[in-house]
């Protein structure tokens, strides 16, 4: 009998054990009040199922050490079910195990400094507050490091290949088992098609739509296949992690939001095509993210995009994307406005440069055609820049256009 097996029968009975002895006693005692053998007896047996309960007890924290301090126990039926629904097989048996709190936090910070490099996410985030995507004074780093270790059920750690689930996970709820589905899939396309570099923040958005998308649809599928009739009993399982995201500024909300909604949509897409489809889908990952908005539309050409000026010493070069621009536009043109000019998103980049202890700012955007790029420096003037000019005073913010290039500069005042 495997230890998750022994887990649960260990809680049964002791709740079994727990609200017999409850109710056998207020029984007995009500009874035979006057009763002084049938009361001694009594005794005797509460003082035998108390045992029996500690026994159970210590038995029940075994189990628990046995489980944070080896692999967490994986059904092979659940494991060959995740493999022929990625039509994949693990390379390595799967990795899980319980893990406290603070190796969450760990694990969540390694992925980050993984993904955007040891100093990458302050300097992004100081590039978010110069665009207005981020509000002054919040630091980008902390609030992803927070959504993605507080109140999470388990986090799948690329740096050393395994899942590690939070020490509250109740594999008897289907919720929860389902956020276990998620990681194992994950887990399992990343084995089959790894990955430790992207070229930018446009390139990992894409390829996390593709792997966490894929993942998140299976557990769709999983609750669906589990689904019971009390489904005002099923909950979620991360409120914590719902709680945060909703605290966060609506543009790190979309992004954090994206494999989840745009990603599942973009993996069904191929799903319900044909297995044959699925399969090539990760051997032909997206490179950008107007892939997954948009799997039907033909690739656009590679930007060709003017140099950033020499003046100074850059810092920091990165790219927005497609999704990057859309979000960048919806507080101010609203979503269809937002969604309309973004979809003639045809290449971007930015840098930060040092000049003089000032930091500049400048960012090319590339559009499919002349017209959507004046039309687009239409509305940036009209709307985003009197926004950014009464948020930072102290700085100028200058929009260019030439043919389908804009070119935003954001600097001190002299």
């Amino acid at each position: 009998m495997t230890p998750e097996r022994v887990f649960q029968l260990l809680v049964a009975v002791s709740l079994v054990a727990g609200g017999w002895l409850y109710g056998d006693y207020w029984k007995k005692s009500g009874a035979g009040n006057g009763d002084t053998w049938e009361a001694s007896e009594l005794r005797a047996q509460n003082s035998e199922l108390t045992r029996e309960i500690d026994r159970l007890g210590d038995e029940l924290a075994q189990v628990r050490s046995m489980l944070s301090s080896g692999p967490y126990p994986v059904p092979d039926t659940l494991i060959s079910w995740i493999e022929e629904e990625h039509d994949m097989v693990f390379l390595k048996a799967p990795d899980v195990r319980l893990a406290p709190p603070a190796d969450l936090r760990e694990a969540a910070l390694k992925n980050l400094q993984l993904i955007h490099g040891e100093k990458g996410l302050e300097q992004e985030g100081l590039a978010w507050e110069l665009l207005g995507i981020l509000p002054p004074n919040q630091r980008l780093l902390n609030q992803l490091l927070f959504v993605n270790s507080s109140g999470v059920k388990g986090i799948f750690d690329y740096t050393d290949e395994r899942i590690l689930l939070a020490e509250d996970f109740d594999p008897v709820s289907v919720p929860d088992r389902s956020v276990l589905v998620r990681l194992l899939g994950q887990q399992l396309s990343y084995q089959n098609h790894p990955q430790k570099k992207w070229s930018g923040r446009d390139h990992w958005q894409a390829w996390e739509a593709l792997h966490v998308g894929a993942a998140a649809a299976l557990q769709a599928r999983f609750l669906k296949r589990n689904a019971v009739a009390n489904e005002a009993a099923w909950t979620n399982p991360e409120p914590q992690r719902e709680a945060l995201l909703n605290d966060l500024s609506p543009a790190l909300q979309g992004f954090c939001n994206f494999p989840f909604l745009e990603g599942a949509d973009y993996t069904r897409f191929f799903y319900l095509d044909s297995r044959k489809a699925f399969t090539e889908m990760f051997r032909s990952p997206p490179g950008h993210t107007r892939q997954i908005l948009h799997p039907n539309h033909p690739a656009v050409p590679e930007a060709v995009l003017p140099p950033f000026p020499e003046t100074g010493e850059a810092t920091y070069t990165n790219n927005l994307g497609q999704l990057g621009l859309r979000l960048w536009l919806e507080p101010f043109l609203g979503n269809d406005e937002a969604d309309r000019f973004s979809s003639q998103w045809a290449g971007d980049a930015y840098e930060i440069r040092q000049q003089d202890r000032s930091r500049i700012l400048t960012w090319h955007l590339q559009t499919t055609t002349a017209g959507a790029a004046k039309s687009l420096a239409a509305s940036i003037e009209r709307t985003i820049l009197p926004a950014l000019r009464e948020l930072q005073p102290i700085r100028s913010h200058l929009l260019t256009r030439k043919s389908s290039i804009l070119t935003l500069t954001n600097s001190p005042k002299p």
